[in-house]
């Protein structure tokens, strides 16, 4: 699934909150967080679908993402990353020093 077809999937999730019976008179805060419980059960339960590689193996490197204070959507800790999208592959080893790589430990 690419990033738009995920932003329009929220977009619908927040309209039906909108429109519920049941939520249409809370708060925006609320109606956020419940898109984002409903979209992050999606993933959990069809990871595949979302273009979320369960395989561990697959990924040799995690970065660290930081969310701004006011982003919609909140991004923070450690996400497996493909080392083929880093453009500067030889500053790996800068990146993890400076804390933003880490390798991913394999379990024995």
């Amino acid at each position: 699934m690419k990033v738009n077809e995920l932003i329009t999937e929220a977009i619908t999730e927040f309209l039906e909150v909108e429109v519920s019976r049941d939520t249409g008179n809370l708060n925006f805060a609320s109606k956020i967080e419940i898109v984002k419980k409903r979209i992050t059960n999606k993933v959990k339960n069809s990871p595949e679908s979302y273009g979320v590689n369960n395989n561990s193996d697959a990924y040799e490197y995690e970065m660290f993402f930081s969310s701004n204070p006011n982003d919609m959507i909140k991004i923070d800790g450690w996400i497996p990353i493909d080392t083929g999208k880093i453009k500067k592959a030889d500053k790996i080893k800068e990146y993890i020093e400076i804390g933003l790589l880490r390798k991913i430990e394999k379990a024995a």
